[in-house]
């Protein structure tokens, strides 16, 4: 009788785990993906292809410009990287500013803009400084004492940087970066920056301040035992603080700048309270992986990246192939590999669905191989869609950039380049 006790709980514990196995997670592209699956097997070139979703950046755009109101806006080019799609936000959303991080590009956007206010988004060493006006064309009509504003984090970048201005003979003009919590570097305190103001003003300094830059990231991210209200009150409250204390600076500007926010924050600051008078956005026009938050639930992806697919074969495994019979019954979705053309990009499969990447397999920037079950109906010359982390970086890992509009190519544009 025991014995068979024990087989019936041995068989009963057999089912019970057997019934907890993953289920079939696969299913085919649907309408939207279908559609685009379709043009690139016409029209993709067989290659890996970035794709805009023109639609969404016009939808994501336009929640954008309701939520700030009057807020001027600037656009933030990492994670925008692309004169075409500068451009279009440009005229889409009334907008001439652009924050810079990197001083190529620096050079590449006063040539393509060159009515633009730019603004750099972190402090550069001044030797790249000097590398922008070195390689700036005179016929430009672009004036950097006017257009150019460098971001200084510290005593010692002031010193370097107003013996770049004595050295060029020209005025440079700067703005403070001030930590209000992020603890990612800038002036740490308002009396910090005082005293540095302090010390300028009483020299023979080119420089001229245009105003403060924080960022407040850390709020988005506030722990459970600090609510965001209070994480948003205490940031503002500390640019406050450091705008109080520059005040006291003869240097100080009639109509300062006074930069932030940012795409995790933004819809944070759409109201007049805040110290800020000018919303630093970038990520959340395209909504890279990265960005799905609560504050950002309303925008939409407009960004994806496209695969051809090279080979579907069964899920087989190197010096395993005789337990493939028992992995794909256990787990459907390992009873297809699907390799792609390309691939290691920092990227989320998204469609067709239940497709993941084969930690016992490994990543590939060659041929990339996601492993699914037999219903997401995949063929060779299908491809895939990947949904990237992050837009910055990777718009510059493609040749140009598709159009999508109204489910049709419709255009293309080019990355701006890194050197």
């Amino acid at each position: 009788m025991r014995r068979r006790t024990l087989l019936g709980l041995g068989a009963i514990g057999a089912l019970g785990l057997w019934t907890a196995r993953p289920r079939d997670h696969g299913r085919p592209h649907d309408a939207y993906f279908a559609r685009l699956n379709e043009l690139l097997r016409l029209e993709g070139g067989g290659i890996p292809q970035l794709v805009i979703d023109l639609d969404r950046l016009d939808a994501n755009a336009d929640l954008l410009v309701s939520r700030l109101g009057q807020r001027p806006l600037r656009l933030v080019t990492k994670s925008l990287a692309c004169g075409g799609l500068l451009d279009y936000l440009a005229r889409r959303l009334s907008c001439t500013r652009f924050m810079v991080f990197h001083q190529p590009q620096l050079n590449q956007l006063a040539r393509l803009f060159p009515n633009a206010d730019l603004l750099l988004g972190k402090p550069l060493p001044a030797a790249a400084a000097l590398a922008f006006y070195q390689q700036l064309p005179r016929h430009l009509g672009f004036d950097p004492s006017r257009q150019v504003t460098w971001l200084v984090d510290s005593p010692q970048r002031l010193q370097e940087y107003a013996e770049l201005g004595r050295a060029l003979g020209r005025p440079l003009q700067v703005a403070l970066e001030i930590d209000i919590g992020l603890a990612r570097g800038g002036f740490p305190t308002p009396e910090a920056m005082g005293s540095a103001l302090q010390h300028f003003a009483n020299s023979q300094s080119l420089l001229q301040l245009r105003g403060l830059m924080g960022y407040d990231a850390q709020v988005a991210h506030a722990p459970f035992w600090v609510s965001r209200a209070k994480a948003l009150d205490e940031s503002n409250a500390r640019y406050q603080a450091f705008i109080h204390a520059a005040q006291a600076s003869p240097l100080w500007p009639q109509a300062p700048l006074l930069n932030g926010g940012g795409s995790q924050t933004y819809p944070l600051h759409g109201d007049s309270s805040g110290p800020l008078n000018e919303i630093a956005v970038g990520s959340a026009l395209l909504k890279p992986a990265g960005f799905d938050s609560d504050l950002l639930k309303e925008h939409q992806p407009a960004l994806w990246i496209a695969a051809p697919v090279l080979k579907v074969l069964d899920g087989a495994l190197p010096y395993l192939e005789g337990t493939q019979a028992l992995a794909q019954g256990w787990n459907p979705n390992r009873q297809r590999a699907h390799y792609l053309y390309g691939g290691n990009w920092q990227a989320e499969p998204v469609s067709p669905a239940g497709l993941a990447y084969d930690s016992l397999y490994g990543r590939s920037t060659n041929q990339e191989r996601l492993i699914g079950s037999r219903a997401t109906k995949l063929a060779v010359d299908d491809w895939v869609f990947l949904r990237p982390m992050q837009s910055e970086g990777t718009l510059g890992d493609f040749a140009d950039l598709r159009l999508l509009r109204r489910g049709s190519l419709v255009g293309r544009w080019s990355p701006l380049g890194l050197t």
